[in-house]
């Protein structure tokens, strides 16, 4: 006995059931039960009407960060625990563009380890014209990494957060803001 394989399949069969299974079905038949409150007996029940659509959420608004404090560490803390309760993220850390850590919250040593080459890689990337690449997000594992940058006569800072998403640019542009709020002058 031969077992049929695909190659031995009748092309008009199967062209014939294909068209029975996706031809247009019938037009249902009208409803047997008249609904409740219908002056018409064997009248189509009439569908409930859709609800109403919420009206679309405004983005929450998130308050610009006021640094009150002289101190650098003082600064740097604030800086995170602003971007902790204002943005969507499990962890925020301040890195300067050798990767080494100055503030973090909620985020392994490994991630932030990872700044100084992304942030050297993105040098010739900036040769581009008009490519930014001071502000992005990365996949690591199964959490995203967000950060922008800005650089100063002292070199570059980063500021980065990782959670379940990439920041949106709304967000890119407030971290941003607050990054170079938070290192002017130190």
């Amino acid at each position: 006995m031969t077992v049929r394989s695909v190659s031995w399949t009748d092309a008009q069969r199967v062209s014939s059931l294909l068209a029975r299974v996706s031809a247009t079905p019938a037009r249902e038949p009208a409803a047997l039960v008249s609904a409740m409150g219908s002056s018409r007996a064997g009248a189509p029940a009439k569908a409930p009407p859709a609800p109403a659509k919420a009206p679309p959420k405004a983005p929450k608004e998130v308050p610009r960060l006021v640094q009150t404090s002289d101190n650098p560490s003082d600064r740097l803390d604030a800086l995170v625990a602003w971007t902790l309760a204002h943005h969507a993220c499990a962890g925020a850390f301040v890195a300067d563009d050798n990767g080494l850590t100055l503030a973090a919250h909620g985020i392994s040593e490994a991630h932030v380890s990872l700044v100084g080459p992304l942030l050297s890689a993105l040098v010739g990337v900036r040769t581009v014209p008009g490519v930014d690449a001071t502000a992005g997000a990365l996949w690591l594992g199964a959490q995203m990494m967000s950060w922008v940058e800005t650089r100063t006569a002292r070199g570059g800072f980063c500021l980065g957060t990782v959670g379940d998403e990439a920041l949106s640019t709304r967000a890119l542009e407030q971290l941003k803001e607050a990054l170079e709020t938070t290192v002017r002058g130190l």
